[in-house]
């Protein structure tokens, strides 16, 4: 084997201009705040929060029809206990109706 000197690649001329010269730096805009769908009181103990949560999802219950799919998770959350799910099935019910395929 031989052993070769190794060529180090070519450097740029650092006294040439650059070609982003006229380019510049935007500011940044703050992003908008999206719509809080629902603000919990601070006055509300976690308990009394949960309680008037389940009350809302009772009374949207009773509008569902039984076969309903969102009516079966919000049985669920509601025999769960879950506050994530109910806030988040509540908000979908809240928004203005949309075409879907009828449930199987």
């Amino acid at each position: 084997m031989t052993n070769r000197s190794r060529v180090a690649p070519p450097t740029p001329n650092v006294s040439s201009p650059l070609n982003d010269e006229g380019s510049s730096v935007r500011e940044r805009k703050p992003a908008p705040e999206p719509p809080r769908a629902r603000t919990s009181d601070p006055a509300f103990s976690l308990d009394e929060r949960l309680e008037s949560k389940l009350a809302e999802a009772a009374a949207l219950m009773a509008r569902l029809e039984p076969n309903d799919a969102r009516a079966r998770l919000l049985h669920i959350a509601m025999l769960r206990r879950d506050e994530t799910l109910l806030d988040g099935i509540v908000a979908e019910l809240a928004l203005p109706p949309r075409t879907t395929r009828p449930a199987r």
